[in-house]
């Protein structure tokens, strides 16, 4: 990573600390240094376009969240009208909630949008096997947990960047009609 950024940036234009936090940010998801790279690339582009004279830490943290949410829009994109259906339930459950998300509560509010969008439900498995794409690929957290003799059921939190979250739901909400 110091070598491909002695390559690309003149000498002084990344401040000290910049390069580590790239590594320690790639090492912490995936190990991956394409991630590093990347991370340290747009943290460049971030502070080219505020003229900065530098490339400072605190863009790394504004690389990685402006990636995160490249990321969430291109599985949006690229995803049929009821995984979208099923994550603008998740949303909006989440948005509108301090407490946990279940299964469950994501079925009715996704038969609620279903409705308001002239759509014809999935079952409640088909829908729950949505869930599990969407915690395989990192954007919710869904943690199976037990209730006892009434089955088991998943607990589901968001996991992307706060700031994300509003933007996100209003491109749901337009590519939905809802």
């Amino acid at each position: 990573l110091r070598q491909r950024a002695e390559l690309t940036f003149k000498k002084g234009l990344v401040e000290e600390g910049v390069i580590e936090k790239c590594a320690a940010y790639a090492a912490r998801e995936h190990g991956d240094a394409r991630k590093a790279l990347d991370l340290l690339r747009v943290a460049g582009e971030i502070a080219e376009r505020k003229d900065q004279s530098k490339i400072l830490i605190k863009n790394i943290d504004e690389a990685e969240e402006k990636i995160e949410r490249d990321r969430v829009l291109d599985i949006i994109n690229t995803q049929p009208k009821q995984f979208n259906l099923t994550l603008y339930s998740i949303f909006h459950l989440c948005q509108n909630s301090s407490k946990p998300v279940f299964t469950g509560d994501v079925y009715e509010s996704y038969k609620e949008a279903c409705s308001k969008g002239g759509t014809r439900p999935l079952t409640q498995r088909r829908v729950s096997d949505i869930i599990a794409e969407l915690d395989m690929l990192g954007i919710i957290n869904a943690k199976v947990i037990s209730k006892g003799r009434y089955g088991k059921t998943r607990e589901i939190r968001l996991e992307i960047p706060q700031s994300t979250i509003p933007n996100i739901n209003d491109l749901l909400k337009k590519g939905l009609d809802l």
